[in-house]
């Protein structure tokens, strides 16, 4: 049964400001707060308006959208369980910020062309901060490149890491291409000296493994295995010839240390609310403390993804925040293997790939909050697609 016209017709309106909302979201998230905020709010006006005319949820991942869904329950649950000290209503609103975008994402990319647009938009948006972000390196006294939007260096290097191996596959893609394939290649390059510059080794660790993963996603298992293999010798022979390097002195710094009893105290307040846990955001109110010879810090984090979220929203937030993922990324391989044209390869690819950098620069830092916990939801919805829905359809 056809729409009336009017009703069809306001349908369309909504689903292109959804779209533009988006494009200018991801275009905008290492760039402007403001942009962000402005572009996150069309794209939500855009995806409400459009079910409020009678549209229907176009987004592939139902199963990942619940186990979501499970995750801010249970966020919500470990604010209101939280002692006073702890409470952060407020938090739950930057949550919403960032895991809004899986379903408005994931339902605007039931159109294959505009997964491609989105994906680009993250490239574009990329490189103009990390260009922007250089600027401002060369012309300040700062040690380590920040992005305009994202200042602190670590989550800077975790955006970029993300970057970084979501270009990978695209530049695969273009390789042969007179005049994309250049700019991808630029593309790649300059984000990749951007994240060298920001010297954070966590999200370097993640762009390792977010690339591992986009190369082994297109190589037989014999070959992959092989790769693996070559890779890890040739990390062992460099930290051997080479024990001043900041790879080789990782391992007994005084981050490593700092890190180490972090995760230790962590697991132990953990066993003290493991179901609800203490809050969400209450991390920096629980007084973890780092003292040595050198002096004190007072730890804001984990510096460990997964620990935080069992920490802050227990173990019930933990397993529905994991249950996302695993969902996510399989829904990712099936539109990997479902996909007839490179291009949709290369995105899917390209967001699975991304999606690696940033679970991987987890185990080191906290790569799923702010605008990395952004870019992961949007990734994770972008990879997934229609399902694996085939070259030409949809427009």
């Amino acid at each position: 049964m056809r729409l009336p016209a009017t009703r069809a017709a306001w349908e369309r309106a909504f689903d292109g400001l959804q779209s533009l909302g988006l494009v200018c979201l991801l275009a905008a998230l290492p760039l402007s707060e403001a942009a962000k905020s402005i572009a996150l709010a069309l794209a939500v006006a855009g995806f409400a308006g459009r079910i409020a005319a009678g549209g229907r949820y176009r987004g592939a991942g139902r199963g990942a959208l619940a186990a979501l869904g499970l995750y801010v329950l249970a966020a919500a649950a470990s604010v209101a369980a939280a002692g006073d000290r702890m409470r952060h209503p407020g938090e739950l609103l930057t949550l919403g910020m960032a895991v809004v975008l899986f379903p408005v994402t994931a339902d605007a990319c039931a159109r294959p062309s505009r997964r491609l647009l989105l994906g680009l938009a993250v490239l574009a948006g990329a490189v103009v901060a990390a260009l922007v972000g250089y600027g401002e390196y060369m012309a300040g006294d700062s040690t380590r490149l920040g992005l305009p939007s994202i200042e602190n260096a670590v989550p800077a290097a975790e955006y970029l890491a993300a970057a970084v191996a979501f270009g990978v596959p695209v530049l695969v893609a273009e390789l042969a291409a007179p005049l994309a394939g250049p700019l991808a290649a630029f593309a790649v390059g300059a984000l990749g000296i951007a994240l060298l510059m920001t010297k954070s080794r966590g999200p370097m660790v993640g762009a390792a493994a977010g690339c591992g993963a986009a190369v082994l996603l297109g190589m037989r298992k014999r070959h992959a295995a092989v790769a693996i293999a070559a890779c890890a010798l040739a990390l062992v022979l460099f930290v051997a010839m080479n024990p001043g390097s900041r790879v080789a002195r990782a391992v007994g710094s005084r981050a490593a240390r700092s890190r180490a009893a972090t995760w230790s105290a962590t697991v132990e307040l953990i066993a003290e609310r493991p179901l609800l846990g203490h809050g969400l955001g209450s991390y920096p109110d629980l007084g973890v403390v780092y003292s040595d010879e050198v002096g004190r810090i007072h730890q804001l984090s984990a510096h460990n993804a997964y620990l935080n979220s069992a920490c802050e929203t227990g173990l019930l937030g933990y397993g529905a925040f994991v249950l996302f993922v695993v969902l996510a990324l399989r829904d990712i391989a099936r539109a990997i293997r479902g996909a007839t044209l490179t291009h949709a390869r290369a995105v899917s690819s390209g967001a699975f790939a991304a999606a690696a950098a940033l679970l991987t620069a987890g185990l080191f830092s906290v790569s799923t909050d702010a605008e990395p916990g952004m870019l992961l939801c949007a990734l994770l919805a972008l990879g997934s697609g229609a399902g694996g829905a085939r070259d030409g359809a949809g427009g």
